[in-house]
């Protein structure tokens, strides 16, 4: 893959840190367009690594996806902690780029010391040819042969590239590793990778989430947000890889929430159950509507859809609601708006085929909820 290229901002100032787009592709986001959004945020980041700022449009168009698209993935990126997003104006009024900022990456530090200018020593004085010049042919020595040399000794010789070093400048040269200081992270100066999932971790209240997580855990079947919060925790205490740290658990179960609400709901639509049935004692009766008063054009198409999806999703959705028929209508009565909103969204094809094939390819579907009686 060829290398981005260096660009400038709307302010001419250079705006590429390879820094941070090695910590962007070393991200697990869990889909890859959203890894692509996310390199692409790092590509616009600024020389001191805090800071991006890039239109919609332009992020949108270099991943090569819809301006709609690209804002989901960003939010996405915000639920996973990953990204923080600043809505900028401009001096009119209006709405100026957008400013990111990644929590988690720390630019590397980088010296702007100028290095020390080198001094330059005034010419020497050049003596004459050969003056000092000792043991060539026909040269005159100064001194007899196998005399010692003054201030050399044959014990200071150490090899080729000999620099004179003495024991005395050894001093402090210690190979072995430095012992760390106390207190872990935080007392020599690195930064906080956070901490591990505790063993009794809990996950907060519906109510207590963001509102994007907390609009879709409330989509989810009685007993899957404990089941899935079971997963979860047993998952991170499993993981040896350091990814297994994080800064706020909270946001990491908020991208949990993200990505398994597809396939809690289709798994949901399948019939599957998050709750264990109740063995022994006294189980309160679910609430239902009265069907008493269903006719026959009813219980064909409660036959017909019971055949399609079978008897788990049938006892689940469909039995407790209500089947009103008014000529060419039927009026599918739940008991809660979650349970018609889902029947609408998951199953109204379904029920369409079968009222068409009773009531004619004319007959209206329509949906409805009423809180049965106590």
């Amino acid at each position: 893959m060829a290398k981005p290229q260096a660009r400038l901002d709307r302010r001419g100032n250079l705006t590429m840190s390879w820094e941070a787009e090695s910590w962007a592709r070393q991200q697990r986001t869990g889909d890859p367009v959203t890894k692509a959004v996310l390199v692409g945020l790092a590509n616009w980041m600024n020389p001191k690594g805090d800071e991006c700022q890039v239109s919609m449009r332009r992020l949108a168009d270099e991943v090569e996806i819809s301006v709609r698209t690209a804002q989901r993935h960003i939010q996405k990126l915000e639920a996973m902690g990953i990204v923080e997003k600043f809505e900028a104006q401009r001096d009119d009024g209006g709405q100026g780029w957008n400013s990111f900022r990644f929590p988690t990456y720390k630019p590397p530090h980088v010296s702007h010391v100028e290095p020390a200018k080198k001094r330059v020593s005034p010419p020497a004085k050049l003596s004459p040819p050969h003056a000092n010049m000792a043991g060539g042919e026909g040269a005159n020595l100064s001194c007899p042969p196998g005399a010692k040399l003054a201030g050399r000794t044959a014990s200071d010789c150490r090899g080729e590239g000999d620099n004179g070093v003495t024991p005395e400048t050894c001093k402090g040269l210690d190979k072995s590793p430095p012992t760390p200081p106390p207190g872990g992270d935080a007392a020599d100066g690195k930064r906080n990778r956070g901490l591990r999932i505790a063993e009794n971790w809990t996950p907060p209240p519906i109510d207590a989430l963001p509102p994007a997580a907390k609009a879709k855990a409330r989509q989810w079947p009685a007993g899957a947000y404990q089941a899935e919060a079971e997963a979860f925790l047993n998952f991170w205490l499993s993981e040896a890889r350091p990814s297994a740290r994080k800064l706020d658990w909270s946001k990491a179960w908020c991208g949990w929430i993200n990505r398994a609400t597809g396939q809690v709901l289709r798994d949901a639509k399948a019939g599957v159950r998050h709750t264990a049935p109740v063995v022994g004692g006294s189980v309160q009766p679910a609430k239902a509507h009265d069907t008493s008063r269903e006719h026959g054009a009813a219980e064909k198409i409660r036959t017909l859809v019971r055949a399609k999806l079978g008897d788990a999703i049938y006892d689940q959705w469909f039995a407790p609601s209500r089947f009103d028929i008014d000529g060419g209508t039927l009026t599918l009565v739940a008991v809660s708006s979650f349970a018609s909103n889902y029947q609408r969204d998951n199953f109204a094809n379904d029920v369409g085929t079968a009222m068409h094939a009773v009531l004619g390819p004319d007959a209206e579907l329509r949906f409805h909820h009423e809180r049965p009686p106590a």
